[in-house]
C-alpha cells in the first residue's frame, strides 16, 4: 500500500449518480442502528485493499461473537480500491463494509453512504477515547464519526549507522532540531560524495515529510473548516524553504532524482544515511540489505514538535441491505481484541490503545515505540477536504517545482493557495 501521497480518490460525480442517501432517515444521516443482537442472521461483503493485515483471524474473531453472521472479504489493490469503490457507488451496490482512509472519507459521509456510529457509541457499543485523537478527527464529519479506526501510521527518522560511523558524524537522537538534521546532511553528503551517498533523501512527499515540518514549524495545510488553502503561512513556507535548501546545497538528492528513485529505495540500497520513513516501512526496511545498519528515532523538531498521522478505518454502507450486521463488523474490527490481531502482523500499528506491543514486538531489533510515542505525544491529523483528491493533484503538480527552484518560495505558495482555494470553493458548492 503506498500511503505516501494517499491519492487513490473518486470523483464527486460518482457518488451524485446514486444521490445523497434517504435525508434525515438513513443511518448515514445519523439514523437508529443495532448491534446488540449477536444472534442477527446475515451475509455481508467485506471489502479491503490488498494489506498485510490478518483479516481472516479478525473475521474468525468477529465469528465467536457473531456466530450467524458470514463475512465474504473480497481484495483489491490499492491503486485500483477506490476506483472500483466509484464504479460500485455509481452502480448502487457498494460492499456492506469497506475500509477507508483520510482523503476519500468526507465525499462518502457528506453523500450519506456511511452509517453514523453515533448510536452505537452512545449505548456503549464504541468509545473513541481508545485510539489517538488525530484518527478521531480525521474520521468525524460534521461532527459524527462515520469510520471505525484500524490502524495508523506515524513517521520517524530512519538512519544508516555505518554511513554515520564512515563520514564520522555522530548518530541522530531524540532531541535532534532540524539543524541538527542538516548540518549532519550535508556533512554527511559532502564526505561520502566519492560513494554516491547522500545525507538525506528528502523529496517532494506530503505524509512522510513536509506535512510534518510544515506542522513542525507551526503552518497549516488547511484551516480548520478546510475551506482555505494556508500555504502562505509563515510556518509552511518556512518549511519548504528548509527543503529547497537542502536541495540546493547537496544535502538531499534533486527533486529530480527523488522522482525517478524514491526516498524509500534510495535508503534501502544504501545510497542515503537518512530517510523520513513510516511506521508501515518496517518490514521492507527489515528485508533490505542495510537492514543489520538502520536504526530510527523520533523526528528532528521545528518550533514544535510535530508528527502527521494518518491510517485506515472500517465504514458500513448506510443503505446497504445488512446494516446492523456491517456496522457490528465495523466496530468489532476496533475492539482491544482486533487490534492484537493487526498488531502481531507488524505491518502496522493497531489503532487501539494499548495494543501497540505486538507492532513493537514483531521486529526488536528497532525502536519502533517512537512512532506511537510520537503519535500520542504530538501527533495532527492528515489534512483532508470533501474533495481532497483534486487538490492533492495541485499540490502534487506545484510542490516540487517549488523545492525544485523552478518557482519562488513566497509566489509558488501565493499559486498554490490560489488554485487550491477554487478547488475548495467548488467542493463546498457540490
Amino acid at each position: 500500500m503506498r500511503r505516501r501521497t494517499v491519492l487513490a480518490g473518486m470523483g464527486v460525480a460518482g457518488l451524485l449518480a446514486t444521490g445523497c442517501g434517504n435525508g434525515g432517515s438513513s443511518p448515514g444521516a445519523g439514523g437508529d442502528v443495532d448491534i446488540s443482537d449477536t444472534e442477527m442472521e446475515a451475509e455481508i461483503e467485506f471489502a479491503i485493499w490488498e494489506s498485510d493485515f490478518d483479516w481472516k483471524s479478525v473475521i474468525e474473531g468477529f465469528n465467536e461473537k457473531y456466530p450467524k453472521v458470514t463475512v465474504q472479504m473480497t481484495s483489491t489493490p490499492f491503486k485500483d480500491f477506490f476506483t472500483r469503490l466509484q464504479t460500485q457507488a455509481s452502480g448502487g451496490n457498494l460492499p456492506d463494509a469497506f475500509m477507508m482512509n483520510g482523503p476519500n472519507f468526507q465525499l462518502y459521509a457528506g453523500h450519506d453512504k456511511l452509517v453514523s456510529l453515533e448510536k452505537v457509541i452512545e449505548d456503549g457499543e464504541l468509545d473513541f477515547a481508545n485510539y489517538p485523537e488525530a484518527m478521531g478527527k480525521l474520521y468525524t464529519f460534521e461532527d459524527s464519526h462515520y469510520a471505525v479506526p484500524t490502524s495508523y501510521d506515524s513517521i520517524g527518522l530512519w538512519f544508516n549507522k555505518k554511513h554515520f560511523e564512515k563520514a564520522g558524524v555522530d548518530l541522530p537522537t531524540d532531541e535532534w532540531a532540524w539543524d541538527d538534521l542538516h548540518e549532519a546532511s550535508k556533512t554527511i553528503s559532502e564526505k561520502l560524495k566519492g560513494d554516491g551517498v547522500y545525507g538525506f533523501a528528502g523529496g517532494a512527499y506530503n505524509q512522510e515529510l513536509f506535512y510534518n515540518l510544515i506542522f513542525q514549524a507551526g503552518g497549516k495545510v488547511l484551516n480548520e473548516d478546510a475551506t482555505k488553502a494556508e500555504y502562505e503561512s509563515e510556518g509552511s513556507r518556512e518549511a519548504l524553504q528548509f527543503l529547497r535548501d537542502m536541495v540546493e546545497d547537496g544535502s538531499s538528492p534533486s527533486i529530480q532524482t527523488t522522482a525517478d528513485t524514491s526516498p524509500d529505495e534510495l535508503f534501502k540500497s544504501g545510497k542515503a544515511a537518512m530517510v523520513y520513513g513510516g511506521s508501515f516501512r518496517v518490514a521492507g526496511y527489515a528485508d533490505s540489505a542495510v537492514a543489520d545498519d538502520i536504526q530510527v528515532v523520533r523526528l528532528p523538531q521545528g518550533k514544535q514538535r510535530g508528527v502527521v498521522l494518518h491510517g485506515g478505518a472500517v465504514v458500513a454502507h448506510a443503505d446497504g441491505d445488512e446494516v446492523d450486521a456491517a456496522t457490528a463488523f465495523a466496530v468489532y474490527t476496533g475492539t482491544k481484541e482486533a487490534q492484537e490481531i493487526i498488531g502481531k502482523a507488524g505491518a502496522s500499528i493497531p489503532a487501539f490503545s494499548g495494543t501497540e506491543k505486538g507492532y513493537i514486538d514483531a521486529h526488536p531489533e528497532y525502536d519502533l515505540k517512537v512512532f506511537p510515542e510520537s503519535a500520542e505525544e504530538y501527533g495532527f491529523e492528515y489534512p483532508v477536504s470533501a474533495n481532497t483528491q483534486a487538490w492533492l493533484e495541485v499540490e502534487t503538480d506545484m510542490v516540487p517545482k517549488i523545492l525544485a527552484g523552478d518557482l519562488g518560495v513566497d509566489e509558488g505558495t501565493k499559486q498554490l493557495d490560489e488554485k487550491i482555494d477554487a478547488l475548495l470553493a467548488e467542493g463546498a458548492d457540490q
